[in-house]
C-alpha cells in the first residue's frame, strides 16, 4: 500500500510540474504578446500569425526597444531601409515612422515578409533566409545553386551564413513549439 501512495504522489508532483512548465512556457517564453496587431495585418494573406510571433521571438525576444548592431529596430528588427522597401504600401503620413512602436513595426515587418514570400514564389523558408540574410545574398545563393528555388528544411545545412542558417532553424523550431502549445 505504501508503494502505491509513493507512486500516486510522484504522479501528482510530475503532473503539477508539467502544468507549471506549460503555463510558464505560454506566459513567458512562447507568449502571444501583440497577437492582435499580428492578426490584423496577416488577415487574408495566408501568413500564420504564429510564424510572425516566432520571428518576433527570435528577432527581439518581444522587446519593442531592441536595437541590433546593424541598427535594426523594434520587435521585428527592421532597418530604416526596410520601410523604404515597403513604404509605398502605406498611405502617406506627415508624422515620422517610429520603428519602435509595436503596431507600426509589426505592420511594416509583415508587409516586408509578405513581399519576400511573394518574391520567392510562396517559399517561406527562402523568405525567412532573405529576412535575415538579405535578398541580395539569397538571390546570389540561388543563382550559384547553393540554395535551390524550392528550398525545404533538408537544405538548411547548405546555407553559407552560419547566422542565417541558425536563424532559420530557430524560427522553424519556435514555430513548431507554438503549434504544439497552441494546437494550431
Amino acid at each position: 500500500m505504501k508503494k502505491w501512495k509513493t507512486i500516486i504522489k510522484t504522479i501528482i508532483i510530475i503532473t503539477i510540474a508539467i502544468c507549471l512548465l506549460y503555463f510558464y512556457a505560454k506566459t513567458f517564453i512562447y507568449r502571444t504578446t501583440y497577437i492582435e496587431y499580428i492578426e490584423e495585418n496577416v488577415k487574408g494573406e495566408g501568413i500564420d500569425p504564429y510564424l510572425v510571433l516566432s520571428i518576433i521571438r527570435v528577432e527581439s525576444g518581444f522587446n519593442p526597444n531592441a536595437i541590433s548592431s546593424k541598427e535594426a529596430k523594434g520587435l521585428m528588427q527592421l532597418r530604416d531601409s526596410t520601410y523604404s522597401d515597403v513604404g509605398n504600401l502605406f498611405p502617406p503620413s506627415d508624422k515620422e515612422i517610429d520603428l519602435y512602436d509595436p503596431e507600426i513595426n509589426i505592420k511594416i515587418g509583415i508587409a516586408y515578409f509578405k513581399k519576400l514570400i511573394k518574391k520567392y514564389n510562396g517559399n517561406y523558408y527562402i523568405a525567412l533566409l532573405a529576412y535575415n540574410g538579405g535578398m541580395g545574398n539569397v538571390d546570389n545563393w540561388i543563382r550559384q545553386g547553393i540554395v535551390p528555388k524550392d528550398l525545404d528544411k533538408s537544405f538548411v545545412s547548405d546555407i553559407p551564413f552560419k547566422e542565417t542558417r541558425n536563424y532559420l532553424n530557430k524560427v522553424i523550431s519556435t514555430y513548431n513549439i507554438y503549434k504544439l502549445l497552441y494546437k494550431i
